[in-house]
């Protein structure tokens, strides 16, 4: 979930201006190429950018609404897939079929450990989930056809959280179908079936904050930076040999304090 971490305020702030820069020089230029460089042309382009931006202002609720929507159907839709990837199994397919009962005509008959058994176009059809984000190997394919085979079945439907590798979709083909869900039609389907509550929101930034916070301590005392700090702990306390100044002491002395803590960072990974 990163990926909706990733714009700053200042990248915001970037991309605004660059709009703003665009649409003058647009608005501008359309009126130099039709009248040329006169004082009438600079006037009516001033006047079309105005004009945009008033557009662009009576239609930014919409734009943000619509955004803020799809935001919470993706968020709430991978928050689900990673609670059900936690659930029992029996659980688990009971959801996802009824998940697909509310896209798809199915007439839920009964679940057991290998998925819920349906009627899906006159068919029975096996409805299983499967919980790993690995990558769906054959392997996988032809267990759930065999237990769709004991059950009954005609066809199955596999929910992958996992990508799908182009072995299991040749194998999905025969001997009995088998209908192979993504996890970018998962989260689409959990999206809009539970969009993301404003809680989930608050506590998803609040995990991406201790997230980063523990990236920095890592990173920061990372043992392969032990010798870097003892050098440049050492250069700053000979600068404050030589010069007496006091703001080279500090850095030094906490270059030093950082070294020893890479020190015992390997020799216990655990202490950070």
């Amino acid at each position: 979930m990163e990926e909706y971490f990733r714009r700053t305020r200042l990248s915001g702030w970037l991309d605004g201006l660059g709009f703003h820069i665009l649409a003058l020089i647009l608005c501008l230029g359309w009126f130099i190429l039709l009248w040329g460089l006169r004082i009438a042309s600079f006037t009516a382009g001033i006047a079309l950018y105005r004009l945009v931006l008033l557009v662009r202002r009576k239609t930014r609720d919409g734009r943000l609404k619509r955004r803020e929507n799809r935001l919470r159907a993706r968020i709430g839709g991978e928050l689900a897939l990673e609670r059900l990837m936690l659930a029992a199994p029996d659980r688990a397919h009971f959801e996802i079929a009824m998940l697909l009962s509310l896209r798809w005509k199915l007439t839920l008959l009964r679940t057991g450990d290998a998925g819920v058994l349906c009627v899906w176009k006159g068919e029975k059809t096996l409805v299983s989930f499967l919980q790993t984000p690995d990558a769906v190997e054959p392997g996988q394919v032809i267990a759930l056809q065999r237990a769709a085979f004991l059950a009954g079945a005609d066809k199955a439907v596999l929910c992958a959280p996992g990508e799908v590798t182009e072995k299991a979709r040749e194998r999905a083909a025969h001997p009995l179908p088998v209908t192979l869900l993504s996890r970018e039609s998962l989260i689409t389907l959990f999206g809009s079936a539970y969009p993301a509550s404003d809680a989930q929101l608050v506590a998803l930034g609040r995990r991406k904050k201790q997230s980063a916070a523990q990236h920095w301590l890592l990173s920061a005392l990372d043992p392969r930076r032990a010798r870097r700090y003892v050098c440049y702990g050492g250069l700053l306390l000979l600068m404050y040999q030589f010069t007496h100044l006091f703001y080279y002491a500090v850095p030094g002395l906490a270059c030093v304090f950082l070294a020893a803590a890479c020190r015992c960072a390997r020799k216990d990974p655990e202490w950070i």
